[in-house]
């Protein structure tokens, strides 16, 4: 029977932290069980979570929020265009190597860095910081100029500058505002979900249930996922490098799940996305917080 990866969450920034929460609250509600003692937890963990869950969101609102994702959200459609005209010089060009070889390798930078449009603010900014990189190269600059995609690179860098300097002065202006109940919140869900994978993993050692197997078998996955992404952020890695592991039984990848209202039932999750940015519309959440 599987076990939860019980690595602390603690140095986790705000929104991979709220990813894993999110995470966690979504599987572990899918549970179908009778014991009291884990009802009890799951109701407790889940109240917890939309304590935090309503004081996340309240530490994101500011007058920059709009404005970030607006510009977000024509920086996704930049990217989509630069991907997709490479995507298409690649595949219908297949007949000239040296006209098929500019959408090749413009197209593999997004795949190494696993580019998602719709992932968190500061994962996506990194993403974009490492692609930018790669495109600095006398190859890669040949080859966007060849597909005639210069200037929509050039103005991809541009918002993404824009974005970052705004979610900075976003953060200065909220950093007082709602941080003591942000910090509240999360110390309680963070104890709250320790103490509950400890109980849930001595019930896997001493009478373990299917269910609850299930339930860390996926968010084990999702946590793996959490943690690559975080990587990436951090380190400017690519989509290549894995996480350390640290307990926990090793993530198999989670069969297309349905949905859960966390009130008991047994219905298989459905795969938490990362946490939006309230009022923006575009990319999720960013964490600026430790």
């Amino acid at each position: 029977m599987a076990k939860f990866n019980e690595k602390s969450l603690h140095s986790f920034p705000l929104a991979f932290y709220y990813s894993a929460m999110q995470a966690f609250d979504t599987r572990i509600g899918a549970v179908s069980t009778s014991l009291a003692r884990f009802l009890e937890m799951r109701a407790e963990q889940h109240r917890l979570f939309l304590v935090f869950d309503e004081a996340y969101k309240q530490s994101l609102k500011s007058q920059s929020t709009k404005t970030i994702g607006d510009l977000d959200k024509v920086r996704d459609k930049i990217a989509f265009v630069i991907e997709r005209v490479a995507k298409l010089w690649e595949e219908k060009l297949d007949f000239d190597d040296t006209l098929n070889i500019h959408g090749r390798r413009v197209a593999q930078a997004f795949k190494d860095f696993n580019f998602r449009a719709e992932e968190a603010l500061v994962a996506e900014n990194a993403k974009i910081r490492n692609i930018e990189q790669v495109f600095a190269s006398a190859d890669l600059t040949a080859d966007l100029a060849a597909m005639g995609l210069t200037e929509l690179n050039t103005r991809m860098a541009e918002l993404t500058t824009q974005i970052e300097q705004l979610m900075s002065q976003r953060n200065e202006e909220q950093a007082v505002v709602i941080v003591g109940k942000l910090k509240a919140a999360r110390e309680a869900l963070d104890a709250q979900y320790r103490a509950f994978l400890t109980y849930l993993n001595a019930v896997q050692e001493l009478q373990p249930e299917e269910g609850i197997s299930q339930a860390a078998m996926f968010y084990n996955q999702d946590l793996y996922k959490v943690e690559l992404q975080l990587a990436q952020s951090r380190k400017g890695g690519s989509a290549s490098e894995k996480p350390a592991t640290d307990g926990g039984t090793t993530p198999t990848t989670p069969e297309n799940p349905g949905t859960s209202d966390n009130t008991g039932g047994g219905t298989t999750p459905t795969t938490p996305d990362t946490p939006s940015d309230p009022g923006t519309g575009g990319g999720g959440g960013e964490g600026d917080e430790g």
